[in-house]
């Protein structure tokens, strides 16, 4: 049993110094918005709010596109379809409610509570086409994304361009559902921006073909390993829990001993 409880309490106690972890984000359900910025569910002890941003400006009523961003508004529209982005030119109907590059471009700053990196992203809705642009930002401080333009999201501002994603061009339904799989697992920040495709932050024009309307549902990351990025309190309890045992199991067998040789 004593020895049991050694290779129990070692796995444990290794398991939060030397491994990362996997988990992912509902954008879909329990997202709420106070002062243009959206909370949704912890997960896996790690926070996550959402801010939206455009470049289409004006009104409904004139609406013009700009080429620098400013502060949208992140909207949900019921169950089963994820955030997306109203500017201030544009109404709740469809598809103006999604994050979209008609009549300018829309994005959605992520901001996780520790630097993770974004393992892959669930789309819920998606109309058009459903291109996107993944960027991290690996500088230092929090990044600045208002009166910016897309050719500012540059490695010299602390910009990590992380993939670009193509679907089928021409992929109409409102019901579509697609993954992305991020390839680049090296890339770690607490700020992930993900954007309608927009060639103008260094991606190809192949993707600007198409007017492309999406919403996010589903992010997944993982933190990095054997960094110091803190691990599961649970997992540290299990250790230190099973250490204790481990003690007092010694401490019982040493008094039992003692008692037959009296």
């Amino acid at each position: 049993m004593t020895r049991s409880l050694q290779i129990l309490a070692a796995a444990a106690l290794m398991g939060v110094a030397g491994s990362g972890w996997a988990t992912s984000w509902s954008l879909d359900s329990g997202c709420g918005t106070s002062s243009g910025v959206t909370t949704c569910t912890t997960s896996g002890g790690i926070s996550l709010t959402a801010q939206a941003y455009s470049t289409s400006t004006g009104t409904v009523a004139a609406p013009t596109t700009g080429t620098k961003f400013a502060a949208a508004q992140v909207t949900q529209n019921g169950t089963g379809y994820g955030l997306g982005v109203i500017s201030t030119n544009e109404d709740n109907s469809s598809p103006n409610h999604t994050m979209d590059n008609s009549n300018g471009t829309d994005l959605i700053v992520l901001h996780f509570g520790s630097a993770i990196n974004l393992s892959s992203i669930l789309l819920g809705y998606t109309y058009n086409d459903a291109d996107l642009t993944v960027m991290a930002y690996t500088g230092a401080g929090t990044p600045t994304i208002s009166n910016n333009t897309t050719g500012s999201f540059t490695a010299g501002n602390g910009w990590t361009s992380v993939q670009n994603y193509f679907t089928a061009a021409g992929a109409s339904s409102e019901t579509d559902v697609a993954v992305t799989t991020n390839k680049d697992t090296t890339t770690y920040s607490s700020w992930w921006v993900i954007s309608a495709y927009n060639s103008g932050f260094g991606g190809s024009g192949t993707g600007d073909a198409l007017n492309d309307y999406v919403k996010l549902m589903t992010v997944a990351g993982s933190t990095k390993s054997s960094t110091g990025v803190p691990e599961p309190g649970s997992l540290a309890l299990v250790g230190v829990g099973l250490l204790g045992l481990l003690g007092s199991v010694r401490r019982r067998n040493t008094a039992q001993r003692a008692a037959l040789t009296a």
